[in-house]
């Protein structure tokens, strides 16, 4: 009966994000997250786009968005300067 009642939030757990995804042409995960459920879905579902949650963090999330484009900026000038030979 246990195994019985697991297998159906199993299944519940990864037919909701597929109820989603035919409303509005992308999945969103239930909450609580459970990654290991959303990697296999990911995983055997290539190509799906999953909805943006929601952030009401605007400013951490710039931050953030602002530290990658500064990380890309300092990693490509490195490779560049290691193609030339260069220490930077």
């Amino acid at each position: 009966m246990k195994r019985l009642a697991f297998l159906g939030f199993t299944i519940a757990t990864l037919i909701a994000p597929i109820q989603v995804q035919a409303q509005t042409g992308c999945v969103r995960f239930p909450d609580p997250p459970n990654p290991d459920a959303e990697l296999q879905y990911m995983l055997s579902h290539p190509g799906v786009r999953v909805c943006p949650g929601p952030n009401p963090n605007r400013a951490g999330q710039a931050r953030v968005l602002d530290q990658i484009s500064s990380d890309r900026v300092i990693n490509t000038r490195t490779q560049i300067c290691a193609m030339n030979g260069q220490r930077c």
